[in-house]
């Protein structure tokens, strides 16, 4: 029974991070994008589905100055 709920928690959490609709609404953190698009779909008064969307990570596209070395001047690093 125990080790039923532990796999449980593991596998929302992971559903969590990994699927679209279960993920955390960026705006709105008490809800999910599944309940975003019920209530909107709900305001509307047609079904909303989402067409397109953009996947980006957490500093994905900053670019990274590497450390110069001490022979390098500080100029060309900028």
């Amino acid at each position: 029974m125990a080790i039923e709920k532990m796999v449980e928690g593991r596998l929302r959490k992971y559903f969590e991070d990994v699927v679209l609709m279960e993920q955390k609404f960026v705006m709105n953190d008490t809800i999910n994008v599944k309940m975003l698009l019920n209530n909107l779909s709900k305001e509307v008064g047609s079904p909303v589905k989402i067409g397109n969307f953009f996947r980006m990570e957490v500093g994905e596209g900053i670019q990274r100055l590497e450390e110069s070395t001490a022979s390098e001047p500080v100029a060309q690093a900028v």
